[in-house]
């Protein structure tokens, strides 16, 4: 495809127009048309707020504007994106999440458009809606430009409006922010984005093969070192050091067979004696435990008892004073069930529910014959719970035998069995003791020797791991060899921007900075060289001006060519502030403007120019007339005061 067709094809998508922007509250509406237009006015008069204020509109909102802005509550305007026309409004606040209104003009008014309502930043936000609109990826890249797999940080619209909108204290110093650390890491990838140096794909591809390189590089040199390691040591070769494993491994499992008939040739000697006293003393142990449950257990069964017979014998006694008295035993309580002796909850019935038997109590005086029954019925489980008592007392007392005679064989055991397992030990223990150490030697001999194999297979998988990083890595390169070709097309755009600058130097008449006049883009920093300088090593603020003129309009003009991704819209800021009205200097700013008219003459429909100066040569002002977009003064500023006042008055 050739420059040409590329010019007619993708001049459309990346096509950025400002209709008009109005500054809502502060009673300013600025129209402006395709290709050139001009912007004077004297010093404070508000020229770099509203270049400001354009940036704003597509971008960020800018920190720390000027005062008089606080009245404006929201930048308003039309723009064309790429093929369509947008209405715009964004409040003038910095919040990332303030929302920003977008509807979509449509050519038949009967038509419906597009209406959308965006946070001003993030995923899916109004900078993403921009970059789409303008046929601008979507991309993020490497924060570390060395570390390209590491952190990203995306490339929004911010970025891209570095290189369109350059202001009036950054035109004779810096190439697009290029000063500026986090700036200058962005500008530098939006040139390579635009040029064609960057490759998503061919990114990774080249991060991927840096690091199977790097892999190779530490898989070799670990396989030498245990190489070296291997010769020179007294390992012997691999089968030896397996046959040596096999032997110990035998042995081991010989001794450990040894001890399984030393155990069952003990089973027969004094062992079979310990084993059996040791279940002896298990089954006494297990026998006093349960005698002392019993005891326990019986100790409160006789506490309990004489309990209830202390009650029964006091209700006897209020029965026999009722009998006397003719009444109830209305006002005794019990503790345990005069029955069977267990705790009485008080609160099992209600009033007037006996909470006994939880029958109503009677009401009714009874009389001396049923108090005469009560009482005996009192007196026979008096006679029954002394009776009880005195079986639990006989059968506790048997258990506290059984106890003390189960605990005197528990020590006699004991003692026996303690005995016998000293001798035991000791007749064994020169045995047990050559065995252990035996066994451990040939433990540790394993565990040696399997040790040194892992070295012999730890060797045999860094090769195979080495011979996969170098296919992986040679698969890589030839990946990397088939984008050669963007890489060379890249390379003739960079030449073209070259050419571009150096023809529009010329045409400016920049002053001789030696015997030739060069041009030349740093491929490291993408930054211009003119006869061999930097542009932070040119003589004088107004030389920097001209080459950054010449620089921006290169880069638009070219990218319009070429079908480059680049927004079609400059901003120039005074492009005159660092020269002269006469002579030579009067001549280049009659030059600049000269150039700003042939280019907008050709690039109207794709690149929409805006050049903001505090004053406009005559010449200018008479041949470029219709070009005049703005005029401020001191009277007429950019933020009308009136507006204040207005506002006021409605308040």
């Amino acid at each position: 495809m050739t420059a040409g067709e590329n010019r007619q094809d993708d001049s459309v998508s990346h096509r950025l127009l400002i209709n008009h922007i109005e500054l809502l509250g502060g009673n300013r509406v600025v129209h402006l048309k395709p290709g050139l237009n001009l912007i004077r006015g004297d010093i404070t008069t508000g020229k770099t707020t509203l270049v400001r204020l354009l940036r704003g509109l597509l971008g960020n909102i800018p920190n720390h504007l000027p005062p008089e802005t606080a009245q404006v509550r929201a930048i308003g305007g039309q723009a064309v994106l790429g093929d369509r026309i947008w209405n715009i409004y964004r409040p003038l606040v910095t919040t990332r999440d303030a929302p920003v209104e977008v509807a979509e003009m449509l050519a038949h008014p009967e038509g419906e458009g597009v209406a959308l309502r965006l946070p001003a930043t993030g995923s899916g936000g109004y900078g993403e809606f921009i970059l789409q609109r303008l046929g601008l990826p979507v991309v993020s890249v490497p924060r570390a430009r060395k570390e390209p797999t590491l952190d990203l940080s995306p490339v929004t619209i911010n970025d891209w409006l570095n290189f369109c909108i350059v202001t009036g204290d950054e035109l004779d110093v810096q190439v697009f922010g290029h000063r500026e650390n986090f700036r200058d890491h962005k500008r530098r990838w939006v040139f390579e984005i635009a040029y064609g140096l960057y490759d998503e794909e061919l990114a990774h591809l080249s991060a991927r093969a840096r690091q199977a390189a790097l892999a190779i590089q530490a898989a070799e040199a670990e396989h030498e070192v245990v190489r070296s390691f291997l010769a020179e040591s007294e390992f012997g070769s691999k089968e030896e050091l397996e046959d040596a494993l096999r032997r110990h491994e035998d042995e081991l499992s010989a001794i450990q067979q040894g001890d399984e008939g030393i155990n069952t040739q003990r089973s027969n000697e004094p062992a079979g004696d310990i084993a059996k006293l040791r279940a002896d003393v298990l089954g006494l142990r297990n026998r006093v435990d349960s005698y002392r449950a019993q005891i326990r257990q019986h100790d409160a069964q006789v506490n309990d008892l004489k309990d209830l017979e202390r009650q029964l014998l006091n209700v006897s006694k209020r029965l026999t004073r009722s009998i006397v008295a003719d009444e109830w035993m209305v006002d005794f309580d019990f503790v345990v069930c005069p029955r069977c002796g267990h705790d009485v909850d008080r609160n099992r019935a209600q009033h007037p529910n006996c909470y006994l038997c939880e029958q109503p109590e009677p009401t009714d005086t009874p009389n001396r014959t049923t108090l005469l029954r009560e009482q005996d019925r009192i007196t026979f489980q008096i006679s029954e719970t002394r009776q009880l008592i005195t079986e639990r007392q006989d059968s506790l007392a048997r258990i506290v035998v059984d106890h003390e005679s189960a605990e005197a064989q528990l020590a006699a055991i004991s003692s026996q069995l303690d005995l016998e397992t000293n001798q035991f030990v000791s007749s064994h223990a020169s045995e047990l003791k050559a065995q252990a150490k035996n066994a451990a030697e040939i433990a540790t001999n394993i565990s040696w020797l399997q040790r040194s194999l892992k070295l012999f297979a730890h060797q045999a998988s860094q090769q195979e791991r080495l011979d996969f990083l170098r296919d992986r890595k040679a698969e890589l390169d030839l990946a990397i060899e088939e984008h050669d070709g963007a890489v060379v097309q890249a390379e003739e755009n960079i030449t073209a921007l070259e050419e571009r600058i150096f023809d529009y130097l010329q045409r400016l008449h920049i002053p001789s900075l030696g015997d030739l006049l060069t041009v030349k883009i740093n491929r490291s920093n993408y930054l211009p060289e003119v006869s061999g300088r930097t542009f932070d090593e040119l003589s004088s603020q107004g030389l920097k001006t001209l080459v950054n003129v010449a620089h921006s309009l290169a880069h638009h003009t070219v990218a319009i060519d070429r079908g480059l991704e680049l927004p079609g819209l400059l901003v120039l800021d005074g492009v005159s502030a660092n020269s002269g009205k006469e002579g030579m200097d009067g001549e280049r700013v009659l030059d600049m403007y000269r150039l700003f008219a042939e280019i907008s003459e050709s690039y109207s429909d794709q690149l929409q120019i805006i050049v903001v100066d505090n004053e406009l040569p005559p010449e200018i002002v008479v041949t470029l007339e219709s070009r005049i977009a703005l005029t401020l003064s001191q009277n007429d500023r950019l933020i009308v005061e009136t507006a204040v006042h207005s506002v006021t008055e409605d308040i």
